[in-house]
């Protein structure tokens, strides 16, 4: 027999096998589609108590445990279809892979049921608990001839899920090279695993050859930060069907790592911590890292590496000691990185043990995680699992020894992002640096439900997404509409994580959708519209590089912020006007403009205490924070450190100055005559030019804004004497020997009072009149504003 012949042989034999496998999974499908069909089928029948005088459900129940449903059953009606109609055309050779194709890219379907299933079971448990009708029409669903429960039909998407890989893997082997269906096989398996490995679902065969399937497998497992004895570590975290295991990163030489397993909890005994309040005290850093001070150091190493890249290059000589130096260099950017990747994460997972015989903790754990969709995972999957399945067979019990030698053999199976992106970063073009301008607009598509949803923007750097911003507006309603801007700060990211959520008991994951980042978008503004969640999002995206922001990265030095010297303050950023100022205006600006009694209204005393410590150890997460409190207490926190300067901004040796101009003329405070009008506000001029830079800077950015926020005086009923009355005694007020000076005049009670907020509201409307005229011309502005 020839080689051509023996090679056909093969071939033949070898579509023969794949045909077999198309007729297997149409047998499978059949299967499948048929419990689908009785789910919904199920579901109907509910559905039409709804509208009688005793349902079964509530209508939110009956969403929660059916969501997805249908469509699911529809996708695979189709899919099976499909399947059916190419196997009875007998063509040679068979060709199947567009519908796999077109499976694998609706696996989003799949997506939002997982992330719903262990809401659906949860409310099905509920149900049967508070109503003994509802449990009993739910024990017994005759499907295929055999009585199944409904937490029975609900777990087979779960299952399903899995096994479409597995087939795929099966269906590849037996298609040529040659066949047209192997590049599509291949994208719908390249899909499908994409979507796996994002819920971290790993085959333990793949792992363990010899494992029977039905014992433990690995769900889901990440790197994350866990707080031990008020110090951050970093950890491993591996969720398996029976037991949740933490292991610490342990060097085993030259760039080699292994596992120490340091405690684990059985999937029973697991509890997901969900109280904001609960432990608090334990969640309590003794020394937290000053994050700002080392993306100073990080960014300060990574320019002399990249400057010494240069100098060589223009040199082309590589000078005696430059290659060790740049190795020490390269060493202690990762160290830093890992610093960053360490300090960073801000997001509270707790995860508690049950004390035997009670509802108590035993043991209490506390993470911190810098995404919110990997933290959604995490208590997802841990719910999930406790809710659909019992641990499996032969793991009652479980040692330490045993699961060593489990997160062991999954080392070489994990990797971890760490020591490169921030040199990267300067040298990569896809890693984009600056900030991100990104307005949300409203769903133009209905979503399923009407529902409370609300929006989280998560950003990727150094390998790792962070949350970043979280719209302020929970919209309830099926076709939701934000209109809400945000600023983020991009730091060597490739891409955009929009994460669509419904506000319940416990948020749940409704959609979610990336984008990578381009550099199309810098000082370029593009519009873009993203599916999430079955519905069509707008977006509007611009990106500002780090020379055009008008956010940089204040000085790592240490220093207080409130009740420090402005000039302290300015030297140590390096900026023209406190970084406090320009950010709580611009959020004012982006939010609060049209409400009413804006700077008038108090804020959270619990937020401003959350804002100020905030300013005065991590501006980065100031910065967020102002996104996320309410408008008033970034209002409340702008007052704050204004009033507590040691100085006011028009300084104490100029006080008396501007007390005298605006006393300078008879019928002070209720004249109505011109001439003494312009006298005063040429006074008050007079004294203005005078102010030192910093303090005329501040004032006339302040000026700006106060005049902008006047413009919406219909909508947030702010005058400019409302504005006057407010800032005047902040923006002016007597030194300690200025109050001694003029005790007489103290003593009267609000002269001074009256005298700031004028003062203030004659420079006011001098900058408005100066603004208007502007305008009008359309001119440039003057040298001096207030001119």
């Amino acid at each position: 027999m020839t080689e051509s012949m023996i090679s056909n042989n093969a071939e033949a034999e070898r579509l023969t096998m794949h045909r077999c496998i198309v007729t297997s999974i149409i047998e499978s499908e059949t299967v499948y589609v048929e419990c689908l069909y009785v789910m919904e089928k199920y579901m109907n029948a509910i559905k039409a108590t709804l509208s009688t005088s005793q349902p079964v459900i509530t209508e939110e129940e009956f969403g929660t445990i059916f969501y997805k449903i249908s469509e699911l059953h529809e996708l695979h009606k189709n899919f099976l279809e499909g399947l059916k109609n190419a196997v009875a055309s007998w063509e040679e050779p068979l060709s199947v892979g567009i519908h796999f194709k077109k499976m694998a890219e609706n696996i989003n379907v799949y997506g939002a049921f997982l992330h719903n299933y262990g809401r659906a079971t949860d409310a099905v448990r509920r149900r049967c608990g508070s109503s003994q009708r509802f449990a009993d029409l739910t024990r017994e669903i005759a499907c295929r001839g055999q009585p199944v429960s409904l937490d029975d039909l609900l777990h087979k998407p779960v299952a399903r899920v899995q096994k479409n890989a597995l087939v795929l893997h099966d269906l590849i082997k037996y298609t040529p090279a040659s066949h047209p269906d192997h590049a599509m096989l291949t994208d719908a398996l390249n899909m499908t695993q994409h979507f796996l490995d994002e819920f971290n679902i790993i085959q333990t065969k793949s792992m363990f050859p010899n494992a029977d399937r039905a014992q433990r497998r690995l769900v889901k497992n990440s790197f994350i930060v866990e707080l031990s004895d008020g110090h951050r570590k970093l950890r491993h975290l591996f969720l398996f069907n029976d037991v949740i295991a933490c292991a610490k990163y342990k060097a085993s030489g030259r760039d080699k790592f292994t596992f120490e397993l340091k405690w684990f909890i059985p999937l029973p005994d697991i509890v997901v911590v969900e109280d904001e309040g609960a432990n608090a005290a334990a969640e309590r850093e003794t020394s937290p890292a000053n994050i700002v001070a080392l993306k100073s150091q990080a960014c300060t190493v990574r320019d002399q590496i990249l400057a010494e890249e240069r100098a060589a290059h223009d040199d082309k000589k590589i000078r005696l000691g430059s290659r060790g130096t740049a190795e020490k260099q390269r060493k202690k950017l990762a160290e830093l990185e890992g610093q960053l990747v360490l300090a960073s994460p801000n997001l509270v997972f707790r995860v508690g043990a049950k004390a035997p015989g009670g509802t108590a903790l035993q043991r209490h754990h506390v993470f911190f995680l810098s995404s919110e969709y990997e933290r959604t995972q995490w208590i997802d999957s841990i719910h999930a699992l406790q809710a659909s399945s019992a641990p499996p067979a032969g793991t009652s019990t479980v040692s330490m020894l045993e699961l060593q030698g489990w997160v062991t053999a999954c080392r070489s199976y994990l990797q971890t992002d760490m020591g490169s992106y921030l040199l990267r970063s300067g040298r990569d073009d896809s890693l984009l640096l600056g900030d991100l301008q990104l307005h949300i607009g409203g769903m133009t598509a209905p979503l399923d439900t009407a529902a409370d949803y609300y929006i989280v923007v998560e950003v990727d750097s150094y390998g790792h997404y962070f949350r970043k911003a979280k719209s302020k507006l929970i919209c309830r309603s099926a076709q939701p509409r934000w209109n809400e801007s945000f600023t983020l700060d991009l730091e060597g990211s490739q891409n955009l994580r929009l994460l669509l959520y419904e506000d319940a008991a416990r948020p749940v994951l409704r959609g979610k959708c990336t984008l990578k980042l381009s550099r199309e978008w810098v000082c370029e503004s593009v519009s873009r519209s993203v599916c999430l969640g079955g519905g069509s999002l707008p977006l509007r995206l611009r990106v500002l590089p780090p020379e055009r922001s008008a956010r940089h990265v204040p000085s790592a030095k240490p220093g207080a912020l409130f009740g420090a010297k402005i000039t302290h303050v300015a030297k140590r950023e390096k900026r023209n006007i406190p970084f406090i100022i320009s950010a709580c205006v611009r959020e004012v600006e982006r939010r609060g403009i049209s409400e009413v009694g804006i700077y008038r209204v108090s804020g959270s005393a619990s937020d401003l205490n959350r804002l100020r410590k905030s300013f005065e150890t991590n501006a980065y997460e100031a910065e967020q924070l102002l996104k996320e409190v309410d408008v008033h207490s970034v209002t409340g926190v702008l007052k704050l450190y204004l009033r507590e300067l040691p100085e006011a901004l028009f300084t104490d040796a100029l006080y008396p100055e501007l007390l005298k101009a605006w006393g300078s003329t008879p019928g002070v405070g209720n004249s109505t005559d011109s001439a003494p009008a312009h006298t005063r506000r040429h006074a008050l001029l007079k004294c203005y030019a005078q102010l030192p830079d910093l303090n005329k800077n501040c004032i006339d950015f302040l000026l700006n804004h106060f005049v902008k926020v006047n413009n919406h005086e219909s909508e947030n009923k702010m005058s400019l004497h409302n504005l006057a009355t407010v800032f005047g005694p902040t923006l002016l007020r007597p030194s300690a020997a200025g109050g001694k000076l003029r005790a007489d005049q103290l003593a009267a009670g609000t002269v001074d009072a009256m005298a700031q907020a004028g003062i203030l509201y004659t420079l006011l409307q001098q900058r408005h009149l100066a603004q208007h005229l502007t305008a009008h011309r359309h001119a440039p502005h003057a040298t001096n504003p207030l001119d």
